[in-house]
């Protein structure tokens, strides 16, 4: 993987984190912070970019806190 691929996923990811907070929902935050750090900078998002395993866990946990929150 490429650093291009790897800044596009920290920049997914940390779009994806502002859109949690956003929802406002505490129970929600808390499902999500169980995968993504909470208050994580872009040294750690680019190390998290970087594992797939990592990766394809915050794609996952975000559709489910979409689900929870009845946005899909």
């Amino acid at each position: 993987m490429d650093n291009e691929d790897i800044l596009l996923k920290a920049n997914i990811m940390g779009g994806m984190n502002e859109y949690v907070k956003k929802i406002g929902d505490d129970d929600i935050y808390d499902m999500w912070i169980q995968v993504f750090p909470d208050e994580c900078d872009e040294d750690e998002l680019m190390e998290m970019a970087e594992d797939d395993e990592i990766w394809k866990s915050v794609v996952n946990r975000f559709a489910d806190c979409l689900r929870v929150a009845n946005l899909i």
